[in-house]
């Protein structure tokens, strides 16, 4: 057996950033991946404002709850009265302390970050010297990732990981990856399998989420068998290992196209002069390039 690493551009620099932050805040997926990312890429002060995951949740007008705000305001007036340590509350309630107002919302399918928001936040901070590329896995019925366009999607991406030098943050349902926590993932068990969601399972945890691409693994068992493997970069280090971790190609395509009501898909992140040539390349698999609906308003 030969296995061969594709990691994405600056992948070593991105990673530096990543094992620096904690776990996510409440519902900040997307912007803490975002956070890592254009760290990793240079771009740590926007107007002299540390680049962070709750400026950008601000910027990408990311919906949380009423109870955070409630745990918000509790943590602040404990602050103020000095009813507990200072060390002792910023640990208690870490999960809700956003440092920008956010907006509120009391409908559950509401709370998150749409990818609007997300590229948004991306064009501002960077000038739009980096763009968001959406790829919608489906919209409302019509699925574009099914198994023959999403293998196209894939070589394409792998083949332009030099040229593009790309980032790329996937919209999932989780509970259609193979199961990533503790015990039961582990990289030679998941390559090793020939039905790693029967052998393994899924993931016990179903929610709509943010995650990174870190990379692609190709697996030959022989010159005619090539599997693909994706390597995830998640917002929890209890996940995988320490936060990354191996998942077969048609687990992601699942993940993406989702089942749960609302739209997956792919935010790739690109220097700007390479925009026409990437919708081009998409829009060529039949694949159109466009905002998804994962159900949080922008």
């Amino acid at each position: 057996m030969k296995i061969e690493f594709l990691p994405l551009a600056r992948f070593i620099e991105i990673h530096r950033e990543y094992i620096d932050m904690k776990d996510q805040m409440e519902n900040t997926c997307g912007p803490y991946a975002l956070t890592y990312i254009l760290r990793g890429l240079g771009y740590k002060i926007y107007n002299n404002i540390e680049i962070s995951e709750d400026f950008i949740a601000h910027l990408a007008r990311t919906r949380i709850s009423p109870e955070e705000v409630k745990l918000r305001e509790e943590a602040i007036r404990r602050m103020l009265y000095n009813e507990e340590p200072y060390e002792k509350i910023l640990e208690k309630y870490s999960k809700v302390l956003y440092r920008y107002d956010l907006p509120i919302s009391d409908k559950p399918e509401e709370i998150g970050t749409s990818v609007e928001g997300l590229k948004y936040a991306l064009e501002v901070i960077t000038n739009k010297d980096l763009i968001g590329v959406p790829i919608p896995s489906r919209r409302k019925e019509k699925i574009y990732f099914d198994e023959q366009r999403f293998m196209r999607l894939i070589n394409v991406l792998m083949d332009n990981i030099e040229r593009w030098s790309y980032q790329a943050i996937m919209n999932i349902q989780t509970d259609l990856l193979i199961n990533n926590i503790g015990l039961y993932h582990d990289l030679f068990r998941v390559i090793f399998s020939n039905e790693p969601e029967h052998e393994i399972g899924r993931n016990l945890w179903k929610a709509g989420h943010f995650v990174s691409l870190a990379g692609f693994l190709k697996v030959y068992r022989n010159t005619s068998d090539v599997k693909i493997y994706l390597l995830i970069r998640d917002t929890y280090k209890n996940i995988g290992y320490r936060g990354y971790h191996i998942q077969p190609i048609d687990a992601v395509r699942k993940a993406l196209v989702r089942n749960d009501g609302r739209e997956g898909g792919i935010m790739l992140i690109i220097k700007r002069e390479f925009e026409n040539e990437v919708k081009n390349a998409i829009e060529s698999i039949g694949i159109p390039v466009e905002i998804w609906d994962n159900g949080s308003p922008f």
